[in-house]
């Protein structure tokens, strides 16, 4: 969880290139800002604003902070691939021109805590996906379409395949529930240039499905 001056973890708001997204965690905790593992791709990140206060008049409905991310922008000039392997997960990662006017970049992770844990014996097994895009068009010096979306696929399920749990393990199984979490945001930012300063315009949309049992 994000505390910022003794605030509750709900009081934040997080903005991805002018872009709200509510949940920025793999199993979140609904109503708040918690979860063990990040959504964003750290690859993506540019720039990171926070602000403890005298938010800026378009970051709104925060009471205790907030945190700007920008992201970089996909090569003009050529594709480029990247494969990488972490502690945790496995990223694909591409990005390069549309046109002439255009470029994205685009991400998708997958964790592979499940077979560590299952190997470990480990009484729940958690997995997690996610994927980022931004696609950004300059129609010319003055007006500018940037695309993101951002989103989420986790399952937390248990190890039932242990042999001969202990009570440790057999106290966990009984009261771990199994969850099943989704989560997405959509959004679409126009910004229009002019001699002394510039509009943007915001369309977003975004869902959290969370459930356990």
């Amino acid at each position: 969880d994000v505390i910022i001056r003794g605030g509750g973890p709900s009081e934040n708001r997080f903005f991805l290139d002018d872009v709200e997204i509510p949940v920025i965690n793999h199993f979140a905790t609904q109503g708040a800002s918690g979860g063990p593992v990040g959504i964003i791709n750290a690859d993506f990140i540019q720039t990171l604003n926070f602000y403890s206060g005298s938010f800026p008049s378009d970051k709104y409905n925060a009471l205790s902070g907030v945190l700007e991310f920008k992201q970089k922008e996909g090569s003009k000039d050529k594709t480029n691939f990247q494969v990488s392997v972490g502690a945790s997960e496995a990223a694909f990662t591409v990005n390069g021109p549309i046109g002439d006017n255009t470029s994205y970049i685009f991400s998708i992770r997958r964790s592979y805590l499940q077979l560590l844990f299952s190997a470990l014996e480990l009484p729940f097994l958690p997995t997690f996906n996610d994927y980022q895009l931004k696609v950004k068009t300059n129609f010319n010096a003055k007006n500018q379409l940037t695309i993101i979306s951002i989103g989420s696929l986790d399952h937390l399920t248990l190890n039932e395949s242990i042999a001969n749990p202990d009570p440790s393990q057999e106290y966990l199984l009984t009261q771990i529930p199994i969850n099943d979490q989704w989560s997405y945001t959509l959004g679409a930012v126009y910004k229009n240039f002019f001699d002394k300063g510039f509009h943007t315009f915001v369309l977003s949309r975004n869902m959290l499905n969370n459930s356990f049992y």
